[in-house]
């Protein structure tokens, strides 16, 4: 055999990180083509790499142009058409979306099983118990929200696995293009509307982004509602008939609307909306802060140090009480009435209103052995208990006017009877949380605050994402079986051991010692109000503009300011 080119050289025909190496025989001149990596489907032209390599990029979340230029920096002689790798994603694509609903499926079944066994079952339907939040690609807050993608996720309260979601887009380029020319788009995988994981689409969705919550509950609901078991359950129709979300009421209000969207089945009875403890603490944090600027309280009165330790002990005597079966609580209703006095006993204890402290022996918090913990130094007889005072001492009630009654009023807001009531199922969001973070992190290209033109690019992620969380990392070897490939044996191990770190982080989140660790790493991590004070400081001294609140005099007190803030801040964390 001898080269097919005449100047005594291979012909190489590259092909993306493939080649085809041309040979001619000077016998018979017959040509032969040796292929670096085998050929799959579709019409066996397709090289494997190049579909592990859009399979990679999607699991890395890496763009094709950032691929494009790593490559050609190594001196990897890369030539391969967008359109091509667009085609070799979309291909991954169609088949992550499929074993995104299949996992989905599985994931409602194992809910449906275990809240069955736990008893909520009732005239033949199982009760479930799920928490969903919405998430964006752009950050947003408040009404401002702006983002083209979104997704709402339904999460088991028992099993912790993604039961269902909802996946929006606001843009096609291809559909466009088409409107544009006023001409029909081509058949293609469109993205535009609503994409249900579980249940059916609506491509006609036009809402807002801030609207894609709400319809996202509504869509994940109707799909687990509405979903078939097979035939070993002894069960036919599951329901969400407790639900742990935000405070957003415009969710609640469309999944019981009469005239919603929601099958009527499945909202009668009403779904109960529980709120969760995380968004609680922040909106009560918040509220405290807001009390201290419309006051105009300055220094020590209602500082970060004092708002933080009132946040603690909130967080403290809800989490520490909710779930635990103690002695003397034997009704809900006993149990939120004791919970809102020692919520309130935090306010008298903070400002020493009775010397002798005989509401925090009355509120003795409740350990899941039968047993009370006394949390008040008063009643230990400590020498150094005051230290977890703010400021090692008791406020002063005369510092301000209205001090001691504002902070009270806080306390009330979110002591109320009803608001406790809703906390008592003990789960939260944290799991969507975590969901959310693994989106725009682990599997979107660009992450946070990038827009992806590319139908579809976002609706990606989110699938990798849903399966990794239900399956673990080892669903890539399914997913390269159903591409048609045989997994790399570099796959397996790697997969197993990212598992097990899964693992150990999920215990380490649960002991003493890991607590403490990140609680250390967020103190040395300088605060955003430092990082704005150096901003500022090297922008004012460029400045030449004297009495201007925007001049170098003013923008130098304002960094500084919000440097001891930040200090404040970080004191405040450790104090607590």
């Amino acid at each position: 055999m001898l080269p097919a080119s005449q100047d005594g050289q291979p012909k190489i025909e590259h092909h993306g990180l493939a080649s085809d190496i041309h040979l001619t025989c000077t016998v018979c001149s017959a040509s032969v083509v040796l292929p670096t990596s085998r050929k799959v489907s579709p019409q066996n032209k397709t090289h494997e790499v190049n579909i592990l390599q859009a399979l990679g990029e999607q699991n890395a979340g890496l763009a094709p142009a950032k691929v494009e230029k790593f490559m050609t920096t190594l001196g990897v002689n890369y030539t391969l058409y967008r359109s091509t790798i667009s085609n070799l994603h979309k291909a991954v694509g169609k088949e992550i979306v499929a074993m995104a609903k299949e996992s989905c499926a599985n994931a409602v079944t194992m809910e449906a099983l275990a809240t069955k066994k736990n008893g909520d079952f009732r005239d033949g339907v199982v009760q479930l118990h799920a928490a969903g939040d919405a998430a964006w690609p752009n950050r947003g807050s408040g009404r401002s929200y702006s983002s083209f993608c979104g997704m709402f996720v339904l999460v088991g309260a028992l099993t912790r696995t993604i039961l269902s979601a909802s996946i929006f887009d606001k843009m096609c380029y291809t559909c466009e293009h088409a409107e544009k020319r006023k001409k029909p788009p081509p058949e293609h995988d469109c993205w535009r509307g609503a994409r249900a994981i579980l249940g059916e689409d609506n491509p006609d969705w036009r809402g807002s982004s801030k609207a894609m919550e709400a319809a996202g509950a509504v869509m994940c609901m109707k799909a687990v509602g509405t979903y078939t078991f097979c035939q070993p359950c002894d069960f036919t129709k599951a329901r969400v008939a407790k639900f742990t979300a935000d405070e957003d009421s415009n969710m609640i209000k469309a999944i019981n609307d009469p005239a919603g969207d929601l099958p009527a089945d499945l909202r009668d009875p009403p779904v109960e909306k529980n709120s969760d403890p995380n968004h609680l603490q922040k909106l009560f944090y918040k509220a405290l802060e807001t009390l201290r600027v419309e006051k105009k309280w300055t220094g020590a009165i209602l500082s970060v140090n004092v708002i933080n330790y009132f946040n603690k002990l909130y967080r403290y005597v809800v989490k520490s009480t909710v779930g635990v079966e103690a002695p003397g609580f034997e009704t809900d209703e006993e149990k939120v009435q004791w919970i809102h006095g020692a919520l309130m006993n935090i306010v008298d204890h903070a400002f020493d209103i009775d010397p002798t402290h005989a509401a925090c022996r009355r509120y003795r918090c409740p350990l899941a052995d039968g047993s009370f913990h006394p949390w008040c130094g008063v009643e230990s007889q400590k020498p150094d208990w005051k230290i977890h005072l703010p400021g090692g001492k008791f406020l002063d009630r005369t510092a301000a006017d209205g001090y001691y009654e504002g902070v009270r009023d806080v306390m009330a807001r979110f002591a109320k009877p009803e608001l406790i009531m809703k906390q008592l199922h003990n789960t939260d969001t944290n799991a969507n949380e975590s969901i959310n973070g693994m989106v725009v992190k682990g599997y979107l290209p660009g992450g946070k605050a990038q827009q992806n033109g590319q139908s579809g690019v976002y609706g990606w992620a989110c699938c990798h994402t849903i399966v990794s969380k239900n399956e673990g990392h080892a669903y890539r070897q399914e997913l390269c079986r159903r591409l048609g490939i045989e997994p790399p044996a570099s796959m397996m191990p790697l997969d197993l051991a990212m598992d097990e770190k899964r693992q150990e982080a999920a215990e380490d989140r649960r002991t003493h010692k890991g607590k403490a660790r990140r609680l250390q790493t967020r103190l040395e991590k300088p605060s955003r109000n430092e990082a704005v004070a150096k901003v500022q400081a090297t922008y004012a001294s460029g400045h030449d503009v004297d009495n201007d609140r925007y001049g170098a005099g003013a923008l130098a007190d304002e960094g500084s300011a919000s440097a001891a803030l930040g200090r404040e801040a970080r004191r405040g964390r450790a104090g607590s």
